[in-house]
């Protein structure tokens, strides 16, 4: 049997053919762009490998495969929320933000086929770090979905799970955020949990914790493995630290700040309000692969941002970065002279349909073009990048057997071979209807060496040509130093 080596597709894009043979696009049998994990099997053969890779075995040209891995990073289309996983150059995993509802643990699922693979078989479903970056619930409601899965999620383990140090307990207003002070005209926050212990005597004594959710599921997560770390992430405290050194890779923590005073550090509040407060002590993050830079940063606002400004001013350029997740889901509340200061290539924005904000706002897109950096700034949204079917066919006869399957998975007498046909059954028609829409024609793609970048999303139909994704290239600039787009038709 021939034997087997994991590789990954080359700059920019291939094809896997079956045949080898490039005198007919016909014979193209999948479109990889650059990262792709490709497993080959054997030596070449005329310049040909045999491979495998996104379920299609076939042929690539030998000049198409490359022996190092990228620094990969997927924005998920959550709907209205926030989720992204961070694969370094290590293979280890990070995820930032889990959205509100399932869609991380689908997209999960889907990615790495319910632990099928060598790979995840090997790891052991070990994510590196889990960032969530404010209490929000559509950025750590997706947890639910995991810690409630019997299956695939209860395999899933997170070695580290940072937080930004607020938890909710008993209390109206702001009291509800822990014991509050007041130096001059600015309100602080003087509890928040910063260490493990913090977080124990929180569980141990806070009141009506309880009966909220977020706490609940940290307290999960807490039980769940007890070996888990779990703390605040901070400025000027170490940063995500159980990650396997990359050269050239790292990982910046820029917000929240917390302030001297009190045994543990204080936040302040901003304009008073809960959501505000809660939203602009966000994780900020500044992942940074050789001159390739990615911010980071849940829901910052107007104040928040200011803050940051102001804090950082003796730091110029410290928030300048080459790629944006826009903050707050498209959101208008957003300080002009920040995206000024951050003045990227590239910005994300993840949003949702059927939600009352119209995210992403016309004017936050606007100005994203308007403060970005060189001829053509590129604006991703999860939102429009999504692509779904307008009609199902024959909607009674899928809704039947539907019902059908649920039933047989209630039946009290239903043998363990019904029962395996019937999940397999289900998670065929949830990976066709649902997944296939959302996870992958929604996500937005990031892969960088450190030099150049790509970003991509699924195109709705593959081309004549057989292309499968939606490709954009930023290249190195010997004039200005930094990236220039590469325009294609």
């Amino acid at each position: 049997m021939p034997e087997k080596s994991v590789c990954f597709c080359a700059y920019p894009s291939a094809f896997i053919y079956n045949p080898a043979d490039l005198s007919d696009e016909k014979n193209r049998a999948k479109h990889l762009f650059w990262g792709d994990t490709v497993v080959r099997e054997g030596g070449p053969q005329n310049g040909w490998v045999r491979v495998s890779s996104r379920d299609v075995s076939g042929w690539m040209r030998e000049s198409d495969v490359q022996s190092d891995p990228l620094l990969d990073i997927i924005f998920l289309d959550v709907g209205q929320g926030d989720s992204c996983l961070v694969v370094t150059p290590a293979d280890e995993k990070i995820i930032v933000d889990a959205g509100k509802e399932d869609n991380l643990l689908r997209y999960l699922r889907w990615r790495y086929k319910n632990y099928e693979t060598a790979e995840m078989r090997a790891m052991g479903g070990r994510i590196k770090a889990l960032v969530i970056s404010h209490p929000d619930d559509d950025h750590y409601g997706g947890l639910r979905g995991i810690l409630d899965d019997p299956k695939f999620g209860s395999l899933i383990d997170f070695e580290a799970v940072y937080h930004n140090g607020l938890f909710p307990r008993a209390g109206s207003g702001l009291d509800s955020l822990g014991a509050r002070t007041k130096v001059g005209t600015i309100g602080y926050l003087e509890e928040p949990i910063v260490t493990q212990a913090d977080l124990d005597d929180f569980f141990a004594h806070a009141a009506g914790w309880q009966s909220l959710e977020y706490p609940s599921l940290v307290h999960r997560l807490r039980m769940k493995n007890p070996a888990t770390t779990v703390r605040m992430i901070h400025h000027g405290a170490p940063g995500i630290a159980n990650l396997t050194a990359v050269p050239g890779l790292s990982v910046t923590v820029l917000g929240p700040v917390l302030e001297p005073g009190g045994s543990r550090g204080r936040l302040r509040t901003f304009s008073g309000s809960v959501p505000m407060t809660k939203n602009g002590h966000s994780v900020v993050l500044r992942i940074h692969y050789g001159s390739v830079s990615i911010l980071l940063g849940g829901d910052l606002n107007i104040p928040s941002e200011k803050f940051l400004l102001d804090f950082y001013k003796d730091k110029p350029g410290i928030f300048r970065s080459d790629v944006l997740k826009a903050y707050h889901h498209g959101s208008g509340d957003f300080a002009e002279e920040f995206i000024e200061a951050v003045c990227p290539y590239v910005s994300i924005i993840s949003s949702g349909d059927n939600e009352s904000y119209s995210h992403p706002r016309a004017d936050t897109m606007g100005f994203l073009g308007k403060a970005g950096r060189g001829r053509r700034p590129l604006i991703f949204s999860t939102e429009l990048a999504r692509s779904s079917r307008d009609i199902v066919k024959n909607p009674f006869v899928l809704k039947k057997e539907f019902a059908d399957l649920k039933a047989t998975l209630h039946r009290a007498d239903v043998g363990a071979r019904e029962r395996d046909k019937a999940e397999t059954r289900l998670a065929e028609l949830e990976n066709k209807l649902i997944n296939r829409s959302v996870s992958v024609y929604g996500a937005v793609n990031l892969r960088t060496d450190g030099r150049n970048l790509l970003m991509c999303q699924k195109k709705e139909a593959p081309n004549r040509q057989r292309e499968e994704w939606d490709i954009y290239l930023l290249e190195p600039d010997a004039t200005t130093g930094g990236l220039r787009f590469i325009p294609r038709n």
